[in-house]
């Protein structure tokens, strides 16, 4: 029997967290530091039944949590341990975290396991935690440790049942905090409850649903429709928010062209630009006149892509005129009888010259894609060890400015790819929206479209070297960073809503918008230190509705135009009709945020004045902020230095202590340096200890080791070799990203542990970026290969054949398998000659006619169930394994890197599912299904119905959807076009078919079951 003080203590240890108050203070620090010292830096679990907050609704006032803090105060380096436990009792099927660290870092850790670390001035996170939780008690513990600013933390813990129910749990009073505390050399430890600093639902940007995310429904080619049309789109078919209404004012006339751009004049009288040439002058209704008024204003210019009406003119980009021109009204008839180019650009049309803003500063900023050629005769405030600047010609866009006359012109920055719009917020920073490479869809390499942050000298990575090989990886750490990726789109305009009569969250929104799938969307922002944190919502969608430019009128409203490639073009206008919405106050932590970020901006601004001139005094005035823990000032701190000449820092460069600052600031050094001083940057490289680093840190180290040994005549020098050799060993990293750029550099100086090492990643990812950059890194390998390895990795090589992507992704794979094969000896050849031949094999060609079995029964449950107990020991490995691809799982299903990903991967579904849960789901699997494995059901408009699987796409812009049909052959599809598709929704039936059982026996069932039970670990204790 317990005695009473050891049910005391187990109280305490399982529950101190909430029941402290019950106990003096001496013994429960006592006891807690055993606890604490014991268990390493977990936390003790609690023993209560913590109610789990209900799913959040639409209304952003119910989104759950706060921010939460161990101390009101803000002092230098604050850190603690927060904590929360819970239950769950239900058959989990998904379970996401949302994470915000604001201005200081999070170690996450669920049930005692690291899942996360997150950075300072990350963005939101979201975080697949499924395989870290289990049935009953469960913890959510994280290490904070603030580095500069008011510190906060922010967390929403989303769990999906199958049952189709979701449940909550958030950041809040009711967390613990438990701080180390070290006084005369003893540790001691201070249990309180944390410090809400405000409710999360004041955030507008931050989010749990991911409503922008575009799926295999939406179509590409939606502007299609617009072809041909004599009006616009009927806006009664559109999606608007709550509270918005649109209505179509005018579409154009066969004579008026289509609209690609506008802009309201200082007497509200709207400016239309024609995609072919000539500009249009809208009087919009008034109680005098009804009618829209239409008149030509212009007949010359062509394709004017961005119009701005400054300092008493009309400007505008006009593309195919190649050029920026002034517009002028000189003798008084309300007409532009004046027309004056200011600046003429080179290069061709596509990706060319766009939108125009005007800047705090009162300078005029035009945005210009790749295709148009960078100025080389004008001031440049961008690195002048850019490519460009070194008199190599790239294809990237760009910003210039200038001053209304067109006599002093800078370039601001480049990097970008096909940005078209481009605006300033109240606080007097530029924002864009830039395009992605639809041809590297799927592909490592690719990265979506994007908001960018427009700060000064900026490289935001871009070079138009689309489908050269080997691969441009356009992101790196000397790059400036996004402030929000979109995913999938086809960026036009963009205008923040700051002269909106619309709720106040709305007015200091910036609306983006998409051409190719017919969408406006409200990006929201938080001024976060120099920079800002942001999250987005779809505002309005249609079909067709290829939204060219957008404008906020007199009136408040917003104006928006369709057109582009000839369609039929709208004007269409939304207004705000629901029910006024004061400015909610702010809360402790935003109110600290803004504060802490105006300073921030200002530091920024300040270092900025550096950029593009040379000034004695620059490196001494930001060379202490080039460890600062805001990126955007280091990268500003940064850029400053390298407008100097490198005599006056280099010797100061290398022997800089603080590790954020060396990786900071070696970077450009290795870039520009002389080649014999690279052997010491590698040298004070070598003497960081890596480990230590934080991700983007690590990725800076990288960045330098890669400029340095790409730069030397020969890698065979002591430091070339000490840094290879520590490469090696840091290699793998728990991160990926990390492990692209370590595998990258180490490919080519590989040893023979790194094929090993590798494949391990390789065969234990299921993502397909992942997947394929391993399988890219292994290429060329030739050390280190056993036939093991070979065959594992031709297979995963074969299973490219399912890979989904853009035009570029069949080449890159091609490539990737001539590589591949140029490398294998002829005594390999014929040892794989199996394995050779499934990698010449499509999808569709995949051979199952070896898992064809004859009918035994027809299994019940009633009939396995009292079995099961059998299944937990003495079974058979390889039998379990057969019987895996036996029962036909393995063509929808993964365990231990074997099998499909159609359906769930398997591998840990034991650590949520139980043994009975596991048969039922077999047997039965419709009865408890998740809504995302239900099978899908399109009706055209003609009437015909398909049921089935959507296959996954990544490259959207096809006009066809494609649906399994057949569960047991994935790769045979059904193919409709979008454009047919009438209604869609999900089936209560599962995709997974019924009798997979009925070909195997007994034994072979419980083997099947052992096996997926022990994820496919062959040492896992049923084996023994």
């Amino acid at each position: 029997m317990v005695s009473r003080v050891d049910r005391g203590l187990k109280i305490v240890f399982d529950r101190y967290l909430f029941s402290w108050g019950l106990w003096s203070r001496s013994v429960l620090r006592y006891c807690i530091a055993i606890v604490v010292s014991t268990a390493g830096l977990s936390i003790a679990e609690d023993g209560t039944d913590v109610p789990i907050q209900s799913a959040a609704r639409s209304n952003r006032s119910d989104v759950p949590g706060e921010w939460i803090w161990p101390t009101i105060s803000q002092a230098a380096i604050d850190r603690g341990f927060l904590s929360k436990s819970f239950r769950i009792d239900q058959s989990l099927q998904k379970a996401t975290l949302h994470c915000v660290a604001d201005f200081c870092s999070a170690r996450i850790r669920l049930n005692d396991t690291d899942v996360e670390f997150v950075e300072n001035y990350s963005p939101q996170v979201r975080i697949d935690v499924t395989d870290f939780l289990r049935s009953g008690k469960n913890q959510l513990a994280v290490f904070c440790n603030s580095d500069d600013g008011p510190a906060a933390l922010a967390m929403v813990l989303v769990m999906q049942f199958t049952d189709g129910s979701r449940q909550l749990i958030a950041t809040d009073e009711s967390w613990k905090v438990s701080s180390a505390l070290t006084k005369n050399g003893d540790r001691a430890f201070k249990l309180a409850n944390v410090v809400s600093l405000g409710k999360l639902s004041s955030e507008t940007w931050f989010r749990l649903d991911n409503d922008i995310a575009i799926d295999e429904l939406d179509d590409y080619t939606q502007w299609k429709q617009a072809l041909g049309s004599t009006t616009g789109a009927d806006p009664a078919t559109f999606q608007v928010l709550s509270g918005f209404e649109i209505e179509l004012l005018r579409s154009a006339r066969k004579e008026e062209g289509s609209w690609i751009s506008l802009a309201f004049g200082p007497k509200g009288r709207l400016v239309v630009a024609r995609e072919d040439k000539g500009l249009l002058r809208f009087t919009l209704p008034s109680n005098d006149n009804p009618d829209i008024q239409v008149e030509t204003i212009n007949d010359s210019l062509l394709e004017c892509r961005g119009l701005l009406f400054s300092h008493g003119n009309l400007y505008a980009n006009a593309n195919n005129s190649k050029g920026l021109y002034r517009l002028r009204d000189s003798n008084g008839d309300d007409r532009f009888n004046e027309v004056k180019l200011l600046y003429k650009s080179g290069g061709t049309v596509g990706h060319g010259r766009n939108d125009l803003t005007l800047g705090p500063d009162g300078m005029i900023y035009s945005i210009h894609g790749d295709a148009v050629e960078l100025p080389t005769k004008m001031p440049d405030r961008t690195s002048p060890f850019r490519e460009q600047r070194r008199g190599i010609k790239t294809r990237e866009g760009h910003v210039i400015r200038t001053d209304s006359n067109g006599e002093n012109m800078e370039l601001l920055l480049g990097g970008l790819r096909n940005p078209f719009g481009i605006h300033v917020n109240t606080d007097g920073e530029m924002f864009t929206y830039d395009a992605d490479a639809e041809f590297d869809m799927g592909a490592p390499w690719y990265r979506p479209t994007r908001v960018v942050h427009l700060v000064s000298g900026a490289d935001y990575g871009w070079r138009g070297v689309t489908g050269k090989w080997p691969p441009y990886f356009p992101d790196h750490p000397d790059n400036a960073r996004p402030v929000f990726d979109v995913g999938k789109g086809s960026p036009t305009a963009v205008k923040f809503g700051t002269n909106s009569n619309f709720p106040p969250h709305y007015q200091q929104a910036l609306f983006i918008l998409d051409w190719a799938y017919g969408r406006i969307m409200a990006i929201h922002m938080s001024p976060r230190g120099a920079s800002y944190i942001c999250g987005a919502e779809t505002f309005a969608k249609g079909r067709p509705f290829n939204v060219t430019d957008l404008a906020f009128g007199p009136d408040g409203a917003m104006y928006v135009v369709t057109g582009g490639r000839k369609t039929q073009s709208g004007l269409y206008r939304i207004r705000y009709v629901g029910p006024q919405q004061r400015p909610t106050r702010e809360t402790t932590q935003q109110q600290r945020r803004r504060e802490f970020s105006n300073k921030s901006r200002m530091l920024r601004r300040k270092l900025e004045s550096y950029h593009g001139k040379q000034d004695s005094n620059a490196v001494s005035a930001v060379w202490v902020h080039l460890s600062h823990p805001d990126p955007t000032i280091r990268y500003a701190a940064r850029l400053a230095i390298e407008h100097q000449p490198i005599r006056e820092w280099q010797d100061r460069a290398l022997a800089i202590e603080n590790a954020t600052a060396a990786v900071t600031i070696l970077m450009p050094l290795s870039q520009a340096a002389p080649v014999g001083i690279l052997p010491r940057i590698l040298a004070r490289l070598n003497t960081i200890s890596f480990a230590r680093l934080a991700t983007s840190n690590k990725l800076a180290a990288l960045r330098c080791y890669s400029n340095c040994l790409a730069r030397l005549d020969s890698a065979d020098s002591k430091n070339a070799s000490e840094s290879i050799s520590k490469m090696n060993a840091a290699y793998p990293d728990s991160q990926f990203e990390v492990n692209q750029e370590l595998s990258k550099l180490l490919a080519e100086h590989a040893d023979e542990s790194f094929v090993k090492k590798t494949i391990g990643l390789l065969d234990a990812t299921d993502r397909q970026a992942e997947q394929f950059h391993h399988l890219f890194a292994l290429r060329n390998v030739k050390l280190g290969w056993s036939i093991t390895f070979r065959r594992k990795y031709l297979e995963l090589l074969a299973e490219t054949s399912f890979y989904q992507g853009g035009d570029g992704l069949p080449k890159f794979i091609s490539q990737i398998k001539s590589e591949t094969l140029a490398t294998l000896s002829n005594d390999e050849k014929s040892l794989l000659t199996k394995t050779l031949e499934k990698l010449k094999k499509s999808a569709e060609e995949e051979d199952f006619t070896e898992l064809e079995r004859p009918f035994i029964k027809e299994w019940s449950i009633a009939e396995l169930k009292p079995d099961l107990p059998k299944a937990a020991t003495g079974r058979d490995f390889e039998n379990g394994k057969l019987m895996f691809r036996a029962a036909l799982c393995v063509r929808c299903h993964r365990v231990a890197a074997e099998g499909r990903t159609t359906g769930p991967d398997l591998t840990s579904v034991a650590r949520r599912f139980s043994r009975g849960d596991i048969l039922e789901s077999i047997v039965s699997p419709s009865k408890v299904v998740a809504e995302k494995y239900r099978n899908d059901q399109i009706v055209t408009t003609s009437g015909k119905v398909i049921v089935g699987r959507i296959v996954l796409q990544s490259d959207y812009r096809s006009a066809e959807l494609r649906i399994a049909t057949d569960p047991l052959n994935p790769a045979k599809t059904t193919t409709i076009k979008k454009i047919e598709i009438d209604t869609y929704s999900k089936t209560s039936i599962s995709a997974m078919p019924k009798g997979l059982l009925n070909t195997l026996n007994k034994n072979e069932i419980l083997d099947l079951i052992a096996y997926i039970e022990s994820g496919g670990n062959r040492n896992h204790p049923i084996w023994r």
